[in-house]
C-alpha cells in the first residue's frame, strides 16, 4: 500500500449501483468542512480534505500538494466505504462491518499490550475540561488533544459528524497498518457530540517515548452550513465515477491513509 503521513450522492446514480438516495435521510443536514493537516512547525499542509455531507451520505476528497488523490464515499445506509482513485479510474468497497470487526480485534490486542502507550490508547482515560470560549481539552501523560470548537447547526449535524468521524477513524487505522489505534479519537468525538460541537482546530501532542519521537499534529477545519455550486458539481462527477470506474479488491486499490485529522 502507498501511504501519506498525515485526519453526499446525487440523483445521477443509477439504481443498479445500489445507492438509492434520500431514503431514510429526511433528517440529514447538508454541510461542508474544509480541512488542512499540518505536522510540527511546517507551514505547508501535509494534506487537504473537502468533506461534503449530502442527504445522509458523506464524500471526502483528499488532496496532497493540491492534487486530488483519492475520494472516499461513506455510504452509511448500505454499510460501506467506497474508495475512488480518479487517476487510475478504480474503485473499491469496504464493509463497515469489516472495519468494526478489525477495530474490535485491534482493541483486544492493544488492551493486552505490555507497551504503556499502546495499552493506554486501547482504553484512554483523559482529564477533560471545556471552557466558555469553546476550548475542549483532553489531557493525559500519554497524549493530549486541544480543540477549538464551533456549535453544530443542529443535533442531527452533530450526530452525522460523529458517525462519519468514528467510522473514518476506524477505517483509516485498518488502511494504515501500524498506525495509532483509533480509540482516543473516538473519545474526542464522543466529547464533541455530547456538547453538540464540531472541531475548528485540533492539536494532537504525543510526548517522546522509548524508540519514538514526540509527535505534534494540527488540523484546521472550516465548517460551512450549506453546500456550494462547485460541491454539487463534485458530487455529480463522483456519481458518474461510481458507475464507470473499474471495481477492484481493497488490497489492490492501495488506499492512501490520512491520520490525525
Amino acid at each position: 500500500m502507498r501511504y501519506a503521513r498525515l485526519l453526499c450522492v446525487s440523483t445521477l446514480l443509477v439504481a443498479s449501483f445500489g445507492l438509492s438516495l434520500g431514503l431514510g435521510a429526511a433528517r440529514a443536514d447538508d454541510f461542508r468542512i474544509e480541512t488542512k493537516v499540518y505536522s510540527g512547525k511546517v507551514k505547508s499542509p501535509l494534506s487537504q480534505n473537502t468533506t461534503l455531507f449530502r442527504a445522509g451520505y458523506v464524500y471526502d476528497y483528499l488532496s496532497i500538494a493540491d492534487r486530488l488523490e483519492q475520494v472516499a464515499v461513506f455510504d452509511q445506509p448500505h454499510g460501506r466505504f467506497i474508495l475512488l482513485d480518479p487517476t487510475r479510474k478504480l474503485k473499491a468497497e469496504v464493509a463497515t462491518d469489516d472495519v468494526l470487526l478489525f477495530a474490535t480485534k485491534l482493541h483486544t490486542v492493544a488492551a493486552k499490550s505490555s507497551n504503556a502507550f499502546t495499552k493506554f490508547v486501547a482504553d484512554p482515560d483523559f482529564d477533560v475540561t471545556f471552557s466558555e470560549d469553546g476550548e475542549l481539552n483532553l489531557a493525559s501523560t500519554q497524549l493530549t488533544y486541544r480543540l477549538q470548537t464551533v456549535p453544530a447547526a443542529s443535533p442531527e449535524a452533530a450526530a452525522q459528524y460523529r458517525e462519519f468521524s468514528d467510522a473514518y477513524a476506524r477505517f483509516n487505522t485498518m488502511a494504515n497498518p501500524g498506525s495509532t489505534p483509533p480509540f482516543a479519537r473516538l473519545v474526542v468525538n464522543a466529547e464533541l457530540a455530547k456538547r453538540g460541537l464540531l472541531p475548528a482546530e485540533v492539536q494532537l501532542t504525543i510526548p517522546a517515548r522509548s524508540r519514538a519521537k514526540a509527535v505534534s499534529m494540527r488540523s484546521e477545519h472550516i465548517v460551512s452550513w450549506r453546500l456550494l455550486p462547485r460541491d454539487e458539481e463534485k458530487i455529480a462527477e463522483t456519481a458518474k465515477q461510481l458507475v464507470t470506474f473499474k471495481k477492484v479488491d481493497f488490497g489492490e486499490f492501495a488506499p492512501i491513509a490520512v491520520t490525525k485529522r
